[in-house]
């Protein structure tokens, strides 16, 4: 194939992944468990150019630093063989770096436009597995709907699958209180968060809570669900709060917008928090609810960007 066209979803995990066992692999320290969005995603398209002296990457029209991806394709070189450069053009939909799990688009919409390109027909596992390398995260974007990564303890026991491939009618409805680069990335604030004295019983009440949130699906309570991951995201800030060098991913308005939306569930309207390493806010709630939210958000905080989203499919191809 001469060209290969892919598109992925964000994720954005109900259960988190925050920390990792092995930085080399992206093995992380907990199971997580996600939603993926249909609003956001990245499409990217990889080609073989002999031209090039290195890999290279085009972000959004605009050449971009490509140390990253180039580190990336070194693994598939090690595992499938040597390949000439590539030239990877990606269009993503998705603010970079706020807390809106781009990462998790770009490598997973990366994986799968080079399986095809290399003609690898890879199993979602496997896929998986590869996606885990470039961004913890986007091993969950390979699936749809609801998928959950399991830790594991090496290369091949780490990776997602689908948890549950429906749309059983919950809605997040995403304030984008920054579009701007985060100042602490995602992987220097977990080597950081797993300093505080309370990482320990963070990791043990994750796995409750996965336990927990597993059951509150199957059973299509959001509800419970809105609890459960509200709870386990704030659990997860505090720690960047309690670490040796404290640090908050927090604005003044991201605390805002928390406390209204609790201020809403005290008004008997299904609403709940959920926040990534950034300053944006998901509020989860479902899609009787989302219009009347919606327009209270938006009444309060007019000078906010909401969407809202639902359920998003997993890896697609351009010829499919």
């Amino acid at each position: 194939m001469d060209k290969c066209t892919a598109t992925a979803h964000t994720n954005i995990a109900l259960i988190k992944y925050w920390g990792k066992a092995d930085a080399a692999l992206n093995l992380p320290t907990t199971s997580s468990l996600s939603m993926t969005l249909d609003k956001f995603y990245t499409t990217t398209s990889v080609s073989f150019d002999e031209n090039l002296s290195a890999d290279s990457l085009v972000l959004n029209g605009a050449a971009a630093d490509s140390g990253r991806v180039q580190q990336f394709l070194e693994i598939f070189r090690l595992q499938f063989g040597n390949f000439p450069s590539v030239l990877i053009g990606s269009e993503n939909h998705v603010p970079t770096a706020a807390g809106l799990a781009s990462s998790a688009s770009s490598f997973a919409a990366l994986t799968a436009a080079m399986n095809g390109l290399l003609g690898l027909e890879l199993s979602l596992q496997d896929l998986s597995r590869l996606a885990r390398r470039g961004s913890g995260s986007a091993t969950r974007s390979i699936f749809g709907n609801f998928a959950i990564w399991h830790k594991g303890t090496d290369d091949t026991s780490s990776f997602a699958e689908s948890f549950l491939n429906e749309d059983i009618g919950l809605s997040m409805i995403v304030a984008e209180v920054s579009s701007g680069s985060k100042k602490i990335s995602s992987s220097f604030g977990m080597q950081r968060a797993q300093t505080s004295p309370d990482y320990a019983a963070w990791i043990k009440q994750s796995a409750a809570d996965l336990t927990d949130i597993e059951k509150a699906i199957l059973s299509r309570d959001i509800e419970k669900i809105g609890a459960i991951s509200e709870n386990n995201a704030l659990a997860m800030h505090a720690l960047n709060r309690s670490a040796r060098e404290p640090f908050d991913y927090f604005t003044d308005k991201t605390r805002a917008l928390i406390a209204f939306v609790q201020d809403c569930r005290k008004q008997g309207l299904l609403a709940f928090v959920t926040i990534d390493a950034g300053p944006n806010v998901k509020i989860i709630t479902d899609k009787n609810t989302e219009e009347k939210l919606l327009a209270e958000l938006q009444q309060h905080f007019p000078e906010l960007t909401f969407d809202i989203a639902h359920a998003g499919a997993g890896i697609s191809y351009a010829d499919d």
